[in-house]
Parts: C-alpha cells; structure tokens; sequence
C-alpha cells in the first residue's frame, strides 16, 4: 500500500510538471480585456506607454490621430487630432509628462501630457526638398542622452536613394542632426545601453547597419542571411544577440516569415526560425528570456531562450488580421495589441448586402509565467 501510495504521488508530481509545461507552451500570453475603439479607421503604428498614468498611446495612421487609451477603466480617453502627417513611432516621456510622435509628413512634434495641446513642431531633414519624397516611420529613444533617432526612408521608387536617422533632442525641443545611410529603408532600431552602438536594420539592402552614436557615423555593415526583407529588430544586450523580423515576401499576408538571429558583436547569423508572417515588432525580455514577434498575419510569435544559440517556441497567440504593432509593459506584466478595423465578407455576397464589421480594438494580454 505505502509502495502504491509513493508511486501514485510520484505520478501526481510528474503530471503536474508536465500539465505546467504544456500550458506555459499553449498560452505565454493570456487574453484578459478587448478595448473598443469603435471610431477608428486604418492601421496603428508603434505605441507608448504611461505606466504611473495608465495610458496608452496608439497611433492611428490613416486617420492622423493619436488615440489615448485609459487602461484602468479600458476605454477611450481622449483622442489628439491635427497631426497633419501619418504617425508613425509614440513615445512617451514621464519626467516633463510629453507624448512625442514622428510623422510620416517629416514633422516630429510633441504634446502636453496634461492638456494634450501641441508643444513643439520640428522638422526632420530640413535640407530636404519635397521631390525627395522622405517618409519617417520608426524610431527608438535614448533616455540617457534624450535624444529621439527616427529612421527616415527615402524615396522608395527609386533604387539608390539614400535613408538617414535624423536626431531630435527631446530636452531642448531641437533637431540636431543627420546620420546618412546606405539604403533607402530603414526600418528597425535598437540602442546598446552598454557602448554608443545603435543597430538599424536595413530593409531594401537586407544589412544590419552599426552606428557609433556619438561620431553619428556607421561604423559597420552586415548580411542578413536568409531573411530577405527584414523591417523589426530586438536586442538581448546581455548575450549579444540581435532579432530580426523579417519578411519573406512584399505585403502583409505572406507567410511564414523569419526570425534571424545575429551576434551583436561581429554579425555573424546564429539561426533563422520560421515565424508568424509580416514582422512589425519584435521585443525581448530579459526577465523572462522571451522573445516576441509580433506578425500582420493574425498572431504573436513567443519563443524562449535556452541558450543564445537555440530558442523553440512557446506559443503562437491569436491577435488579429493586420494586428501588425504591439507593446510588452514589464511594469505592468501586460502585452497590448493594437487590431485595425475590418469588413468581413463571405464570397460571392457583395458588401453592399452583407456584411460583417469588427470595430478597431486593443487586446490587453497578461503575460504568463
């Protein structure tokens, strides 16, 4: 009996094991709220983050807009209009209670935090002329030197022209300067907190572009093998390893796409994963030693690190169509998905006689342990 008995509690814990192992593989993130957002139309861009407030900041690309979310009462709160330009990259900057945002017009501008009036209005690559057809997207802040680094494409209809970053400096309100790159693409960034490196990844020419931060120069530039049309990028600083989100085809309905994995220090590629097609954003979470690719194609790729050479994945979470940009909130052990308005029509009925509409939502996602 007491034999049966030690086999049976053996067997319990050994279940119980596997039980936790299989749901932290099934669900690394679980869908805890939908914010309606009912008036918005277009895709969302990259969105920041009021931790102390509770606000969150959604760019609404095709409407001009900038929709602020309460995340305490999980509705819309205010909405900043008047942009003038698509916006692109949100940030958010707690110490003077500013939402900064660049425009796809080549205008970045900041607002209050408290009243949401226009603050500031500054214009990227001011040597520029209008023909150029320069076109900001996305961007990433040093919070140690307040400067905003904001990838800047070029013409993109013509092969050899040339992108930049251009450099706000959040402090004083004021353009500072220009980095100029070898391709007309630029698309993810991540800044080494560790030395004045910034990585830029390199969408038409497929490189990984190295800048040394304070000679506002590059100083490298690597391969990316096997991911052809690269456009997000994370950073383990810790390990040294570089992800990149690439697509394997144009548009956003191609997949799978690829998650490259390069050494941070001399651009060697470690390994390429099959991945959620359309990467828009990728983040990695030291804490958890997790990485998150965020897809248009209707899900969040988590994967986990064994190593810095190995990573399998954990789950594939369903989002939404286009759901293309996202936002880990560590503080808040929260992950946010911004899902676009859609029509959904059944072939061969026309929309004029049937039709389903979804609302734009934000799908707010507890992160499992």
């Amino acid at each position: 009996m007491k034999m049966n008995t030690h086999i049976a509690v053996v067997w319990i814990l050994l279940m119980a094991l596997v039980s936790g192992s299989q749901a932290e593989a099934r669900e690394p993130l679980k869908l805890i709220q939908t914010v309606s957002l009912p008036d918005v139309e277009g895709y969302f861009d990259h969105m920041a983050v009021d931790v102390k407030g509770q606000r969150l900041f959604i760019p609404g690309e095709h409407q001009k807009t900038i929709e602020v979310v309460d995340l305490r009462a999980g509705k819309l709160l205010h909405t900043i209009t008047g942009l003038d330009g698509n916006p692109r990259k949100t940030i958010y900057l707690p110490e003077s209670n500013q939402i900064w945002v660049d425009l796809g017009n080549g205008i970045c501008k900041a607002f209050s935090g408290e009243t949401y009036e226009l603050l500031k209005s500054i214009q990227l690559n001011p040597d520029s002329a209008v023909e150029a057809k320069r076109e900001p997207d996305n961007g990433i802040y040093d919070p140690a030197s307040h400067l905003f680094y904001i990838g800047d494409r070029g013409d993109r209809s013509k092969v050899g022209t040339k992108g930049s970053i251009e450099i706000v400096d959040t402090k004083t309100g004021t353009y500072v300067g220009s980095i100029v790159l070898d391709d007309n693409d630029p698309a993810g960034l991540a800044l080494d907190p560790a030395s004045p490196k910034m990585y830029v990844v390199l969408g038409a020419t497929s490189r990984v572009a190295v800048i040394d931060r304070n000679k506002r120069e590059v100083v490298a530039t690597w391969p990316i093998t096997d991911g052809p049309l690269p456009h997000a990028l994370g950073f383990d600083a810790a390990h040294r390893r570089l992800f990149i989100g690439s697509r394997v085809k144009p548009g956003h309905l191609y997949k799978p796409g690829k998650m490259v994995v390069m050494d941070a220090d001399t651009g060697k590629v470690i390994d390429s994963l099959d991945t959620e097609g359309g990467s828009d954003e990728v983040v990695y979470d030291a804490e958890s030693k997790r990485v998150y690719l965020t897809g248009t194609t209707g899900a969040v790729d988590v994967f986990k690190q064994t190593d810095p050479n190995h990573y399998e994945r954990l789950g594939l979470v369903p989002s939404g169509a286009i759901a293309k940009t996202s936002l880990l909130v560590r503080e808040m052990n929260r992950f946010y998905v911004a899902v676009p308005k859609h029509v959904i029509l059944t072939p061969p009925i026309p929309e004029s006689k049937e039709a389903t509409v979804e609302d734009a939502k934000i799908l707010v996602y507890e992160v499992m342990h």
